[in-house]
């Protein structure tokens, strides 16, 4: 299922690259309507993650309307969203869920593929949920992705998330997704957070992942206010020395030992550098010119790292977007937040988008491989000299015993 998955979003993609390419060159000159959304539905969680204070600013009377969602996405400056992302907060925590990602799917006519993170916490909820989607998505020809966030083995995972039995409640819907997978062509898996509470855990999770056959993503911890409202958690949550090294190691590991052609491989690299280098963004973003992010209350935003330009619920979106002022500050968070940001959103359709940066990407990471095999050439060759030398001591002292 994971190949046909694969090989049916590279063959859209294809298919788009030279509209991709020229979109490229026209939204260096001119803003262009967006092809990539970001949808924060609610802030209300089931979770109460240390990494995360979304949980603590969710209020179900202050999230938008299924009607006002329906009412904004009936603009023109939705016609040409390909990625959309349906996020929280978690999404199955509102009972209109499965309705939202219906406008989704009517509202934008060029949509190629819909995703849904989930914490799977609440199987009962979630399981009958993005089922309905899935199905959705299956009779409109719409690529559909989702993970369930998995961030320790065991007791780690309900220490991260603080909720009882977490690990095993997230387990049900695992094995729902899966076995949904049987009837139903599309991208499943599990996302990891890494951050200093869960770092020593996570070759364990990797190897869980691994015995499991689970397609595993890990994110690094990363802090926004618009996206994830943790700003202030910064200072204690932040890697620091060893654990920026540890950190860099282990993506490292990802890039060298993962298929060279695994996209989250780029993002491991990406993640590698930024704490290699001292945080100086190599990696391309399609927010800089075709992404936008939409809040519960409504609020427009560029991407997590941008301020409000309006809100939905009050102004027209294409209004909001093209305006002399919020063009201005998209500016401002290219020229001021860009050169620093550790986001990976949607950057694998930064790479479709924007070929150079990929093929330059494939070439390190060819390059981290053959290093890699060369060390573990080296290795191995090693403890073979090490086992020769000591069978040839083993014989000589028998033959020694023997005269």
């Amino acid at each position: 299922m994971a190949q046909t998955y694969a090989a049916k979003y590279l063959a859209k993609a294809a298919l788009s690259a030279p509209k991709d390419l020229v979109n490229s060159y026209v939204a260096r000159m001119k803003p262009i309507p967006p092809t990539v959304l970001i949808f924060h539905c609610t802030f209300v969680c089931d979770a109460r993650c240390e990494m995360c204070s979304n949980w603590k600013r969710g209020d179900r009377k202050a999230d938008i309307s299924i009607e006002e969602i329906d009412r904004c996405f009936a603009s023109p400056l939705w016609r040409n969203i390909e990625i959309a992302s349906l996020s929280g907060g978690e999404p199955t925590t509102r009972n209109d869920m499965v309705d939202i990602c219906r406008v989704m799917v009517n509202r934008f006519p060029k949509l190629r593929k819909l995703t849904i993170n989930t914490t799977g916490l609440t199987p009962h909820r979630a399981i009958p949920m993005l089922t309905e989607v899935v199905k959705l998505c299956h009779e409109k020809g719409v690529i559909f992705s989702t993970r369930v966030s998995i961030d320790g083995v065991g007791e780690m995972h309900g220490d991260v998330r603080h909720v009882k039995r977490a690990f095993e409640k997230a387990g049900e819907t695992i094995r729902a997704m899966r076995e949904l997978q049987q009837s139903y062509r599309f991208n499943f898996g599990i996302s990891t957070t890494i951050f200093s509470k869960n770092l020593d855990d996570a070759d364990n999770i990797l190897r869980w992942a691994q015995e499991e056959n689970l397609d595993i993503v890990f994110n690094m911890v990363r802090f926004t206010e618009a996206m994830l409202g943790n700003d202030d958690l910064s200072n204690g949550l932040a890697p620091m020395a060893r654990e920026e090294q540890q950190m860099r190691e282990f993506f490292l590991a990802r890039v060298r030992e993962d298929p060279l052609l695994n996209g989250q491989s780029f993002i491991y690299q990406h993640y590698a550098d930024m704490i290699g280098n001292g945080y100086h963004r190599l990696a391309p973003c399609p927010f800089q010119s075709q992404g936008v992010m939409l809040n519960p209350d409504g609020g427009f935003y560029f991407c997590e790292n941008s301020k409000a330009v309006g809100n939905v619920r009050t102004e027209d979106p294409e209004e909001i977007y093209f305006r002399a002022s919020s063009q201005e500050h998209r500016n401002w968070v290219r020229d001021e937040k860009c050169p620093t940001c550790l986001s990976p959103c949607q950057m694998n359709v930064a790479a479709v988008k924007q070929v150079v940066p990929y093929v330059k990407f494939l070439v390190r990471a060819s390059n981290e491989k053959r290093k890699h095999r060369a060390e573990v050439a080296a290795r191995t060759a090693v403890r073979a000299t090490r086992v020769t030398e000591a069978t040839a001591a083993t014989e000589a002292v028998r033959e020694s015993d023997a005269s």
